[in-house]
């Protein structure tokens, strides 16, 4: 779980650190601490929306049948079983 917010977090960062890496080529080194004053909402909200199309995409693109039938953990006698999906 924590992987995987760390990378919706890298991808919503993703246009912040482009524009860095804009101005430290383009020159301007010094404006760069700028660049969430100027652009911080533009950038934060196609951040977010990067994020937010790879997040419906993914099950789109994954490949992963919507056939397959789920079974939840369950207790049996005592003892946890572990949940898994069967294919049909």
């Amino acid at each position: 779980m924590a992987r995987l917010l760390i990378l919706h977090l890298l991808i919503v960062l993703i246009p912040f650190i482009l524009m860095g890496f804009f101005y430290i080529f383009g020159g301007r080194t010094s404006e760069i601490k700028n660049i969430p004053r100027i652009y911080g909402y533009k950038l934060l909200i196609l951040g977010l929306s990067i994020s937010i199309i790879i997040f419906y995409l993914n099950p789109l693109l994954s490949g992963v049948s919507r056939d397959n039938n789920y079974t939840p953990p369950y207790v049996e006698e005592g003892k946890i079983i572990s949940g898994n999906v069967s294919e049909n």
